[in-house]
């Protein structure tokens, strides 16, 4: 047996106790002064004071906070090309929508996805994971749909595939068949019963996919549609999450709530009456607020959300158009401003309800007694100096499974 002692660690955010809602969001569990005993790769024992003698390795953390490894529950990890030459045409006014529709947008990255080569794909997204682990990402989840064919879908999978045996980040993949409407079937019908029949069956016959997602929203595929290609993905086995109430308010959560989603992502347009049903049928609410920032658009109504008892977690949204961002402490700092949240608001979003936006909140996202022993180990007094500091990774070490990576 593997065992390490961490010891002099001035503040333990420990995040025990479960999800967090309302006003416990706020609760971080911190145990100051404490020591934890990792074993074989999972948290043993924790305590505060003087730590007990172990027949092991002993690690100093030098009066430094430890707290749980991030985990970015939605990300679009994988794609060609690069849309800089939107950046111009955000900036004069146009809307989002109305550069997707004139081929721009996700259409611009299907085709330069389709165009690059597996190891094009690789490396790009390799580069992406190594920058995102000295942020403290720890667990990740990544959607396909820059592809909307056979070939390209499998691909961009096939790449998370091959990565999860090259990153000590935990991968967790998302088929995303139904991203935009592609140029070739008008008729969604067509679309999904094309996906069913000739993608789906290679994703699932592969284990390239834990869950189906679906873009619904004005525009791109209505709730009659979505619920349509989300239930194909259930059918066959698939968790269902939801890309809901981006621009417009138009079904997506009672589509979430009718096939019993795990989680509706975006969410910055959601209404009370829609917040009172997602808390109720307890599906998460993945908040992405450097979206809003870089898209210049209404912050999700967080506090709202919150005072009517959803569940809510953040997340970076990592993609190459509408938030070309993989820095998840800069994210932080922008949900806690945007949103108007405290520190250790955005970090119980960050972690253990993160955690259970994929379905993993028994595993990780707390630093608990059996739990994996997934932390960073941070140079700073309080994790508030984390927020209220904008220009510096505080960052010295991130372990995965008890073993250290940063």
């Amino acid at each position: 047996m593997s065992i390490k002692l961490f010891t002099n660690i001035a503040k333990l955010y420990t995040m025990a106790g479960g999800v967090r809602k309302k006003d416990r969001l706020d609760d971080a569990s911190i145990i100051e002064h404490a020591w934890m005993i990792v074993a074989d790769g999972r948290v043993q024992e924790i305590g505060t004071g003087k730590a007990p003698f172990v027949d092991g390795e002993i690690i100093d953390c030098n009066n430094q906070i430890v707290l749980p490894g991030f985990i970015d529950a939605h990300t679009h990890l994988v794609y060609g090309g690069d849309r800089s030459n939107e950046y111009r045409k955000k900036m004069a006014g146009v809307a989002y929508l109305d550069i997707l529709q004139a081929g721009g947008g996700i259409h611009a990255t299907v085709e330069a996805t389709r165009k690059a080569t597996f190891e094009e794909l690789y490396n790009k997204a390799k580069a992406t994971l190594d920058y995102m682990l000295t942020c403290g990402v720890t667990t990740l989840e990544a959607k396909s749909g820059y592809g909307l064919d056979r070939d390209t879908e499998i691909k961009q999978l096939e790449v998370v595939k091959e990565l999860q045996k090259d990153t000590p980040i935990t991968l967790i993949s998302s088929f995303l068949p139904a991203h935009a409407r592609p140029k070739n079937y008008p008729d969604a019908h067509a679309f999904f019963t094309y996906q069913k029949n000739e993608v789906l069956p290679y994703v699932m016959e592969h284990h390239l996919a834990e869950y189906m997602d679906c873009f619904l929203e004005t525009g791109v595929f209505n709730a009659e549609e979505a619920k349509e290609i989300l239930q194909i993905g259930k059918d066959a086995g698939l968790k269902i999450k939801i890309h809901v109430d981006e621009i417009a308010s138009i079904g997506g959560v009672d589509v979430a709530c009718e096939l019993g989603a795990v989680s509706v992502e975006h969410c910055m347009v959601t209404t009370e009456a829609d917040s009172d049903k997602l808390a109720a049928h307890d599906i998460m609410a993945v908040l992405l607020p450097a979206t809003s920032f870089n898209l210049g658009s209404a912050y999700a109504r967080a506090k709202m959300m919150l005072k009517h008892g959803v569940t809510l977690a953040v997340a970076t949204d990592y993609n190459p158009g509408s938030c070309p961002c993989s820095d998840f402490l800069w994210m932080l700092r922008i949900a806690s401003r945007g949103y108007k949240l405290t520190p250790n608001e955005v970090l119980s979003m960050a972690t253990i309800n993160a955690a259970k936006a994929v379905d993993r909140d028994h595993e990780i996202g707390s630093l608990e007694v059996g739990k994996q022993a997934d932390f960073i180990v941070m140079n700073v007094a309080s994790f508030d100096e984390v927020i209220a500091n904008m220009q510096k990774n505080p960052i010295t070490q991130v372990y995965k499974n008890g073993r250290k990576v940063v």
